[in-house]
């Protein structure tokens, strides 16, 4: 008997937000203390616009797999707000324990922690182990 498809939804990661903040306060603290203080000012207005355009622009959604028999799965997409799938490409270009890294047609994808529970992660995991 097949395998019924597998979603996972998948939400914006504000520990992923939490990270990219630290990382841009840490290189304005070292330039304030380094450098003169146009270049901090102007360094502190960069780093707060690409950190708001990243928090713009982060993918949330729902992510099904679709098991076929002796073939590798179909794997669709459906945005958040959306009502219909879209088949998509998917590649994993990083599995690791806190972090997945996939590619949906392209699109950057980071499966943080905080973005989908602990059990459907654990299943996307179980996929992409599988995958050629």
């Amino acid at each position: 008997m097949p395998r019924p498809p597998t979603t996972i939804t998948i939400a914006p990661s504000r520990l992923a937000l939490l990270v990219h903040g630290l990382l841009a306060l840490g290189v304005v603290a070292l330039l304030a203390d380094q450098a003169p203080r146009w270049m901090a000012v102007s360094a502190a207005l960069v780093m707060g616009a690409v950190l708001w355009d990243v928090a713009r622009r982060r993918l949330a959604g729902t992510l099904r797999v679709t098991p076929r028999p002796s073939a590798a799965p179909d794997w669709a997409w459906r945005p958040r707000g959306a009502t219909d799938w879209q088949s998509v490409r998917l590649d994993c270009d990083y599995l690791g324990p806190w972090l997945v890294g996939l590619r949906l047609d392209g699109r950057r994808l980071w499966v943080w922690p905080d973005s989908s529970d602990a059990a459907s992660r654990r299943v996307l995991r179980r996929w992409l182990v599988a995958l050629p």
